[in-house]
């Protein structure tokens, strides 16, 4: 692209224009005889104008049909040759009209880049092609590189391909979910297909819009010698980010356009990490930019429902305070009329409320409550029967179990080691559990959690004992969560009626508070009865497996056979949460996002939340940004919707005007009003 067509052409045609009767061999010039001239009024010519003055005018790619032969697997142990891996992509040119009534043209392309490893200084001719990612982009070719940003997408899982974000968010078209409401049709079995619109809350007039399947999922795979799993840790799937991002800026010559990562659930510990590790390689690893444009290294990140530390989220178990859920047991209890906290009140004067509650009851109360040994009994007692009913799914089914790719876990003579370890949070719990097991699997695991539900039964401490037996703060801590939630969740579910369980999770919130419904915990206004054919978690999943297929050869005219990988299981059970060195437990992006600002203290950063995710609360994300001293570095933005708020359409247009206004914003600190607000009043 960039070329001066027209005067190239103009200086073309004048060279033609000479007289074809004159020979090369004449060497002198006869002027022609012309009349006097006239005394004309003298004009400005003005500057003189060089070729390299004129602006560029960028040209759109021709249309490219790519048939790839190659066949993808997502296995463990999967790899491509090299010689297999062509970076040639499908093109497929578009126009759209946006909301304001402007119409664009845009480029799809889809395809595979090699993920190079960083450079071996001291062999720098040496070149070490990881990974094959498959990757969609939507780009306007009508802009200057150095003038349009480009935003990076992921989803999380981890084990999830960018189908969700890519098919439901800002891409220029769009599934029409209709989450939270269910149409009575799907209430026995979910839609095979949805709704394709144009996108009117599109980001494609902002950013270009690149969407990215890490290893194992979609299309993306390993190149041999390396195996698919291992880039599955929280380590190595940041570096094989990293380094796609890098590959992509060489390829497409994006050096100087600004950058922006963008990512949803795990996303939260991708993301941060990736950003990271772009900003301490700054651009040594990007090749040299022909326009002479100052490259940059990272503008921005977007964080969608992120999960940001594993260790304080108390949906994944273990012994952690579920502080950051009450205020979204509040939105929901409040939304289904089960509350009776808010009253009139607005939503802002709502929240602080359910926020202050929190700080001012919950937390002093859960400190009494909880003490040191507690921990080991309470995670056995939460995680007994969850893991006997986990675990008999697949011990009864053995046609789950081939599905699932769970038969190597129940042939072995004796899994319970393996189970121990899948099921134990705590190592400690384990050799216990391994000795019930015994010869027997199903009375052992029986017999494991019945001893371990006795046990919390006699867990509570003098504190706590004389707390509950003083009705003045006893009773009215349980007056003010019954408010809050709306249900007797307070009540634990094998204690005695007067203790009030802390670490209620989502499950038994909502089986309190709708106990006739099946519920999405993504989000939990959508529900149908409690018969109903499947797990409403998944609703949207079919029809999003059905829409890519059409949407790689319409869209982006690419076409291959392989399924598209949209969740691995593989990917699930297998993934590394650990950090390397000193941070071997850190499983979390806090100290990241720091790192990140103090090698750039001008890059952007925003959350964002629905207000009735079960899974990654808005709240939780408030407290772990706070705790990090990022609470005014990072505002939290909160909308009318779950996990994946983008599918509510009353969530849509706040969100894309946040959104906007983000993009719009120049580098952090280049004006006063920079970020001065703290997260927890930014709604």
């Amino acid at each position: 692209m960039n070329y001066r067509i027209m005067f190239v052409l103009a200086l073309l045609c004048l060279a033609a224009c000479n007289d074809s009767n004159v020979t090369q061999t004449e060497s002198t010039f006869v002027p022609p005889q012309v009349d006097p001239p006239v005394n004309l009024p003298k004009v400005d010519p003005g500057p003189v104008i060089q070729l390299t003055d004129l602006p560029l005018v960028p040209v759109a790619p021709a249309d490219a049909v790519l048939e790839d032969k190659n066949t993808y697997s997502g296995a463990i142990d999967a790899s491509l040759e090299l010689a297999m891996v062509s970076e040639a992509p499908a093109v497929k040119n578009h126009q759209m009209t946006l909301k304001n009534g402007e119409t664009i043209s845009y480029t799809a392309r889809a395809g595979h880049l090699i993920a190079y490893a960083p450079h071996d200084r001291k062999a720098p001719e040496q070149k070490d092609a990881q990974a094959s990612i498959f990757y969609m982009a939507y780009t306007r070719e009508d802009l200057p590189k150095e003038n349009r940003p480009v935003t990076f997408f992921w989803n999380g899982g981890p084990g999830s391909a960018s189908i969700w974000l890519h098919l439901g968010s800002w891409a220029p078209k769009r599934l029409k979910t209709g989450i939270p409401n269910i149409p009575k049709e799907y209430f026995s079995a979910k839609p095979g297909n949805m709704p394709l619109i144009d996108n009117l809350e599109t980001l494609l007039d902002k950013t270009d819009l690149v969407f990215v399947d890490p290893v194992g999922t979609g299309l993306s795979q390993a190149i041999a010698p390396h195996l698919n799993a291992e880039f599955w840790g929280m380590e190595v799937d940041a570096r094989i980010n990293r380094d796609f991002v890098t590959r992509f800026v060489n390829f497409y010559n994006r050096q100087s356009s600004p950058k922006y990562l963008y990512g949803e659930s795990y996303g939260g510990i991708r993301v941060p990490v990736t950003a990271n590790l772009l900003e301490a390689a700054g651009t040594s690893n990007f090749e040299p930019d022909k326009s002479g444009k100052k490259p940059i290294v990272l503008s921005g990140i977007i964080l969608n429902s992120p999960i940001l530390n594993y260790e304080t989220n108390c949906g994944q178990g273990g012994d952690i305070s579920c502080a950051g859920f009450l205020p979204s047991f509040g939105m929901t209890a409040e939304y289904f009329g089960k509350a009776t906290r808010r009253g009139q009140s607005p939503l802002d004067e709502y929240l602080n409320g359910l926020r202050s509650f929190v700080a001012e009851q919950y937390n002093p109360a859960y400190s009494i409550w909880h003490y040191p040994g507690r921990a080991t009994i309470k995670s056995m007692a939460d995680n007994a029967q969850r893991n006997v009913d986990y675990f008999m799914k697949w011990y009864n089914e053995p046609g789950r179990a081939v599905a699932f790719g769970m038969v190597p876990y129940l042939i072995k003579p004796n899994i319970a080691t393996p189970t121990a370890n899948w099921f134990i949070a705590n190592p400690t719990d384990r050799p216990a559990y391994i000795d019930a097991f015994g010869t027997d699997v199903v009375a052992g695991i029986n017999r494991y959690a019945q001893i371990a539900i006795d046990k919390n039964k006699t867990g509570d401490s003098p504190a706590w004992l004389e707390y509950i037996n003083d009705d003045t703060r006893s009773l009215d801590f349980r007056a003010g969560m019954f408010h809050l939630t709306g249900s007797e969740v307070v009540r634990i579910a094998f204690g005695a009626p007067t203790e009030i369980e802390f670490n209620t999770g989502a499950d038994k919130f909502m089986n309190d508070l709708i106990p006739d419904s099946n519920f999405g915990i993504y989000d939990v206004r959508a529900h149908i009865p409690k018969q109903g054919g499947y797990d409403i978690t998944f609703y949207e999943d079919e029809a999003f497996k059905a829409e890519i297929k059409t949407l790689l050869p319409d869209m982006f005219n690419y076409k291959n056979a392989s399924e598209y990988s949209t969740l691995s299981d593989p990917i699930i059970r297998n993934w590394r949460y650990e950090r390397e060195g000193k941070r071997l437990n850190a499983r979390s992006s806090l100290p990241d996002l720091v790192s990140t600002l103090n090698y750039d203290p001008s890059v952007k950063m925003l959350a964002l939340h629905g207000y009735y995710d079960l899974v990654t609360p808005f709240h939780q994300s408030e407290l772990d940004l706070a705790g990090a001293g990022l609470a005014g570095r990072i505002p939290v933005k909160n909308f009318e919707g779950g996990h994946m708020f983008y599918y509510a359409e009353e969530a849509r247009a706040p969100a894309r005007e946040a959104l906007e206004e983000f993009y719009n914003a120049p580098a952090y600190g280049s004006q006063s009003t920079a970020a001065a607000k703290p997260a927890s009043v930014l709604n």
